[in-house]
């Protein structure tokens, strides 16, 4: 399993555990790094784990950007 830390705002991280092909990121506040990093890598978003409900960790779960995306 490995970790990846993605940059998010000024100040934050989205935490991506990935297996080399299926990928879950715990409070993905932005939406936009998550997609990037999962199409570089080639990575299939298979879960979305949210620890809080604070916008900075649930601002990038809702809308278009996860249609299609997590398995």
């Amino acid at each position: 399993m490995n970790l990846a830390a993605l940059p998010a705002f000024t100040d934050n991280y989205i935490w991506m555990l990935h297996d080399g092909s299926n990928a879950i990121v715990v409070d993905p506040g932005d939406a936009s790094p998550v997609m990037h990093a999962s199409q570089r890598e080639g990575l299939r978003l298979t879960g979305i784990l949210v620890t809080h409900r604070h916008p900075d960790r649930i601002g990038g779960v809702e809308g278009r950007q996860w249609k299609n995306e997590v398995q």
